[in-house]
């Protein structure tokens, strides 16, 4: 009981900076979120296996870490934003995307094929003039 008055006093004397903050992460996932959406390629979802152009291991494994840390903070503001005001959907999506875990694929693509989220993904790709998201006839049967 005590942590809930805390934190409902401290809000009431700072209601403009969690104002601005909101504000904040509201404008940070709308671009976060496009951005990754309009650098997917058109058959992302399609392909057998992803493989890294970075060839120096220790870069590789700096980059690897920092992906899935960015994935897991997009995890977490995606279900947040879930409650509250923000892409919630979408930003889990990218926690998705960003992370490495066993079964990811198969997570990614039943997702994507919800018929919300890709056509919601189409409408970012389409304007920034980047092509749809395609997916094959074996895609919905995985």
């Amino acid at each position: 009981m005590f942590v809930i008055e805390f934190i409902t006093e401290w809000v009431k004397f700072h209601w403009l900076w969690v104002l601005i903050f909101s504000v904040i992460t509201i404008i940070g996932s709308l671009v976060g979120v496009s951005a990754l959406m309009i650098s997917l390629p058109p058959d992302y979802f399609t392909r057998k296996k992803h493989v890294s152009s970075i060839r120096h291991p220790i870069l590789r494994v700096f980059l690897h870490i920092l992906k899935n840390t960015f994935g897991v903070a997009a995890l977490i503001a995606g279900f947040i934003m879930l409650f509250t005001p923000g892409q919630g959907i979408l930003t889990v999506f990218v926690g998705v995307i960003l992370c490495d875990f066993p079964g990811k694929r198969n997570l990614e693509r039943k997702l994507i094929g919800r018929p919300f989220l890709l056509s919601t993904v189409n409408r970012i790709r389409l304007r920034y003039n980047r092509p749809p998201i395609v997916l094959n006839d074996d895609f919905y049967k995985k």
